[in-house]
């Protein structure tokens, strides 16, 4: 079962200071109440907090039509600091070398991007080249693609003299996203569309690199609390895990949304108790049941059942209600998708 791709916060973080640099602000977008609310405690939670990546895509689509910014993926990563990767940042900055920094954003991926539907970068030592790789797992990841490895390599270029930068080759899945001018623009090196994987290829003069603030006293410190994360965070996604497998039963077969006191007794927990497992793990029984009863949802949808049905068996107090919060969590209205649904049924 697949759960919700999340982020940290600071792509979130990141977005905003691309707004601040255009003398802009996230107020002036149409959002909804509910939107504003997320946003809000989003912006005011620590950077290595995780939040959902299709609220992310909602801001990122709601940015392009405010501002009309054909490179948006390469102006936000322009604004990148080490504090918006959060603690990997840190580390990255801190490498005794630049292939020992790719080596950290490879093993701790997972701090900032976190869901079983993405695979993780992989890397390679071959002859001459250090390369970095992974496949696309779905369309909607595209731009999250493309605004990581444009962050990634100007934050490397922070790190060294840019004169040096051993940078080669970039594939690309996807068909251009924007004019090539700014592909070209911002990366210098041979370009590639269309591909299998997405591909970094430097030079093994990237060895050598050794970024100014590098600090090798630190970076055990650093690893040591990113190994610590990444087991606190395997641990408690089991939690989570289990939690939406429950909720998504028993929406299916109670076609009623559960109270997480009904929940806490079948796990045999105290509120409290489940309360902290989640959010330890970034998460909260809120997030997990709103996943949960929008999947359920979209069950619903291809069935045909009304939507006024549809509310009152997830339990919203309205149809109005189940809109607004298909359309927080999905970016897409219900009308939206009842279309595609529509259309794939006649196919």
């Amino acid at each position: 079962m697949q759960h919700e791709l999340l982020i940290s916060n600071g792509y979130f973080q990141l977005w905003q200071a691309y707004l601040n640099q255009q003398n802009d602000d996230w107020t002036a977008l149409p959002l909804s109440a509910e939107q504003t609310q997320m946003l809000e405690q989003i912006l005011s939670e620590p950077m290595d907090k995780l939040s959902p990546y299709s609220f992310f895509m909602v801001l990122i689509e709601l940015t392009q039509k405010h501002l009309n910014s054909p490179d948006l993926p390469f102006a936000m990563a322009r604004c990148i600091s080490p504090a918006n990767f959060g603690l990997l940042g840190y580390m990255a900055s801190r490498s005794e070398n630049l292939a020992q920094a790719i080596e950290y954003v490879v093993r701790f991926s997972r701090l900032v991007i976190d869901g079983d539907n993405i695979t993780s970068m992989k890397y390679q030592r071959d002859g001459q080249y250090i390369r970095m790789h992974c496949p696309l797992s779905h369309e909607k990841f595209v731009f999250l693609h493309e605004v990581t490895l444009a962050a990634m390599l100007h934050l490397a270029k922070q790190f060294v003299p840019e004169d040096n930068f051993p940078l080669l080759r970039m594939s690309f899945v996807n068909k251009p996203s924007m004019p090539l001018k700014y592909y070209q623009a911002f990366y210098g090196c041979e370009l590639k569309f269309e591909q299998a994987e997405y591909e970094v290829i430097f030079s093994n003069k990237v060895l050598d690199l050794k970024p100014e603030q590098a600090d090798p006293n630190l970076i055990q410190l650093l690893v040591t609390q990113a190994e610590a994360a990444m087991q606190q965070r395997s641990k408690q996604s089991n939690v989570a895990e289990k939690l939406h497998f429950i909720l998504a039963e028993y929406l299916r077969l109670r076609q009623q949304a559960p109270k997480i006191e009904d929940i806490a007794q079948e796990l045999h927990v105290s509120v409290r108790t489940l309360q902290r497992q989640l959010a330890e793990h970034d998460s909260s029984f809120k997030r997990i049941l709103e996943v949960e009863r929008i999947k359920r949802c979209d069950a619903l949808l291809k069935s045909g059942t009304a939507l006024t049905d549809i509310a009152f068996e997830l339990g919203y107090s309205d149809q109005s209600a189940l809109a607004r919060a298909y359309k927080t969590l999905t970016g897409q209205t219900l009308l939206q998708k009842k279309k595609v649904l529509n259309s794939l049924s006649k196919s």
